[in-house]
């Protein structure tokens, strides 16, 4: 794995973003492809994207190579549509969030409801033991689509209760411009 240092990035960070890069799953499509060694129609994984073609170059990916896979179905990435959607939304209406991202309003709708976190506890000297809240990611790596549903049911909750009541999960979800349906393909 090489990495390339530029006039704005340092040979450190150039590092430092490779081997971030080594750890990414690739994403792959099942595609009909001719095995050049029978000429038999078979079905193969190729790689989803430019992207994902990179990080095969990048990992030094040849012919022939044995690997070893994880396969897992990608998670459907409406529902990463309509989170984002959701923050935009939210960041334009709720004062609270005015001048935020869409990502960073979703995380702090996230650690407000309390939805998808975990606890982390530390002993600090003369202070006692402290616990701090750390949202999950919600990144399609980390998080299962059982979990991502759980996490958008929990952050439409604590906007119906504080921010919109009055309003549903339909509602809101209709609010972001996407089809209710659409969750559900």
């Amino acid at each position: 794995m090489t990495s390339t240092a530029t006039a704005t990035t340092s040979k450190t960070t150039a590092k430092a973003a490779a081997k971030k890069r080594a750890v990414r799953p690739i994403y792959m499509v099942w595609r009909k492809v001719i095995d050049e060694q029978t000429g038999e129609m078979r079905m193969g994984l190729c790689a989803d994207s430019s992207i994902d073609q990179f990080l095969c170059r990048e990992r030094e990916y040849r012919a022939g190579d044995q690997v070893r896979c994880e396969i897992k179905k990608a998670r459907n990435v409406k529902f990463h549509r309509l989170v984002h959607a959701l923050g935009r939304m939210v960041s334009e209406q709720v004062e609270k969030f005015h001048g935020l991202d869409a990502h960073t309003t979703i995380k702090k709708l996230q650690l407000d409801a309390s939805v998808c976190c975990t606890y982390e506890a530390f002993d600090i000297p003369d202070l006692g033991r402290v616990m701090r809240q750390i949202p999950e990611s919600i990144s399609f790596d980390y998080m299962t689509e059982e979990r991502f549903r759980e996490f958008w049911r929990g952050i439409c909750q604590h906007l119906i209760e504080k921010y919109w009541p009055g309003l549903t999960e339909e509602a809101i979800e209709q609010m972001t411009g996407l089809m209710p349906g659409e969750r559900e393909q």
